[in-house]
């Protein structure tokens, strides 16, 4: 039976059967893995509380012959990154980020810049708190590292550069246009925008957070990366819609 260590971000978990459960993580090495946790819901289990979404863990799993699981032999908690107390705005943020990932990185297939982004946004929103522009790094990052993130740097049709004047974005076409060429069709994503978007191309998640993010870019960001998403998953997350509620109350 092949067995494996990797560290891994805890995504979610749910019941399989009276005492085990099945969970899900993301690794460097393996990217998505479906494991089952078994006898994690016994009180004097050995993974009792290591399991826990948007745990950072140590974990050493292996596979089940005629299984499509893998199944879980030990687990060491790094990090917690909820804890005991989390905010609301960590927590419905968090809660985005795991299911984000999950729909967007391929099970069983290495992905260790997805991995190295999870993490490193994990380590800023407890550092600086989980506000919109963080969303906004993570969104538009994990688009561009699944490839679904067009280059809206130049119009698609004349090459004019628009990475701080603002365009058009075309989402069925992948396609990105200046004013004139767009003729008002599209996604219309203004200059402070544009610039938003080249900053979180060049800069880590804390330096990007640091600063806060325009309301009009921060807008035009989120429609763009909602729509981006939607083209491509064909349903809504429901961990956006709580956090789009608190965002809105706050």
């Amino acid at each position: 039976m092949p067995s494996h260590e990797a560290e891994a971000i805890v995504l979610r978990h749910y019941p399989l059967s009276e005492a085990d459960r099945i969970v899900v993580f993301v690794t460097r090495e393996f990217g998505k893995v479906r494991a089952v946790g078994q006898g994690v819901k016994r009180p004097r289990s050995r993974l009792v509380g290591s399991l826990e979404p948007l745990n950072h863990v140590r974990v050493d799993f292996y596979a089940k012959e005629g299984s499509d699981l893998w199944r879980i032999r030990q687990c060491e908690t790094l990090h917690s990154y909820l804890g005991r107390n989390p905010s609301l705005e960590r927590l419905y943020g968090y809660q985005y980020l795991a299911e984000l990932t999950q729909e967007l990185v391929e099970e069983n297939h290495s992905n260790p810049p997805v991995f190295r982004l999870l993490l490193a946004v994990l380590n800023a929103g407890e550092a600086l708190g989980m506000g919109e522009a963080l969303v906004r790094y993570f969104e538009i990052w994990i688009l561009r590292l699944s490839g679904l993130l067009p280059d809206y740097g130049y119009c698609s049709d004349c090459k004019k550069c628009v990475k701080d004047s603002g365009f058009y974005a075309w989402i069925e076409a992948g396609q990105g246009r200046c004013a004139a060429c767009a003729r008002g069709r599209g996604v219309i994503i203004r200059a402070a925008a544009g610039q938003a978007l080249r900053r979180i191309l060049q800069l880590s998640p804390e330096q990007f957070s640091a600063k806060a993010l325009p309301p009009t870019a921060a807008c035009d960001l989120e429609r763009l990366t909602q729509r981006l998403l939607e083209l491509h998953l064909e349903k809504h997350l429901k961990s956006y819609a709580a956090l789009r509620s608190h965002f809105q109350r706050t």
